[in-house]
C-alpha cells in the first residue's frame, strides 16, 4: 500500500481495529441528457461519508493533473451529474472498534464481541469518474487512493474496485 505524500497516518491502538466505510446504494452517475463530449471527460470529485452513512461535502477537483478542470462550461453537466448521484449514496459508516483486555482485534473483524466499544467517524473518499462519449455515453468510476477519516483517529486510503 503507498500512502501520497500528504497523507496522515494515525495507528490504532494493539485494542482497535478500524472499519471502512461500506456503500449500500451508489449507482453510477448518469450521462448529462443533452451534454455534448468529444471523447472522453476525467472529472475527480472528493466527499465525506459521514458517521451516519450520509455523504456530504461534496467537491469536484484537479488534485490529479490528469482530471479536467470542473469550472470548464463543457464539463459542468458532469459535475452536476456526479453530485446529484453522490447525494443518494449511502454507506455504512467507518468506525474504530476497541475492543475489551483479551479480546484479540484479529478475532472478531466485524466488531461484534460483547464489550466492543464502536465509534463511527466521518470519512473523506475520492473517486475518479470517467465519461465517454463512445456508445452514445459511458461512465467508468474508481476509487483513488487518499481517503482519510476526519477525525483525528485514522488517515490512510483505501480502494475499492472499479466499476
Amino acid at each position: 500500500m503507498v500512502l501520497p505524500p500528504m497523507a496522515q497516518v494515525h495507528a490504532v491502538e494493539s485494542n482497535q481495529r478500524f472499519l471502512m466505510a461500506a456503500p449500500i446504494h451508489d449507482p453510477d452517475p448518469p450521462f448529462p441528457e443533452g451534454a455534448r463530449l468529444e471523447g472522453e471527460l476525467r472529472l475527480c470529485v472528493g466527499f465525506v461519508v459521514g458517521a451516519d452513512g450520509v455523504v456530504e461535502d461534496i467537491g469536484a477537483d484537479r488534485e490529479d493533473i490528469e482530471c479536467a478542470d470542473p469550472a470548464d462550461t463543457a464539463a459542468i453537466p458532469f459535475v452536476d451529474a456526479i453530485t446529484a448521484t453522490l447525494r443518494s449514496w449511502r454507506y455504512l459508516g467507518a468506525a474504530i472498534c476497541t475492543f475489551p483486555t483479551g479480546i484479540d482485534p484479529d478475532s472478531d473483524p466485524r466488531c461484534e464481541s460483547d464489550g466492543v466499544e464502536v465509534d463511527a467517524v466521518p470519512i473523506r473518499l475520492r473517486y475518479t469518474f470517467n465519461f465517454s462519449s463512445e456508445r452514445g455515453g459511458r461512465v467508468l468510476r474508481e476509487a483513488t487512493p487518499n481517503a482519510s477519516v476526519r477525525t483525528s483517529a485514522v488517515r490512510g486510503h483505501a480502494l475499492t474496485p472499479s466499476r
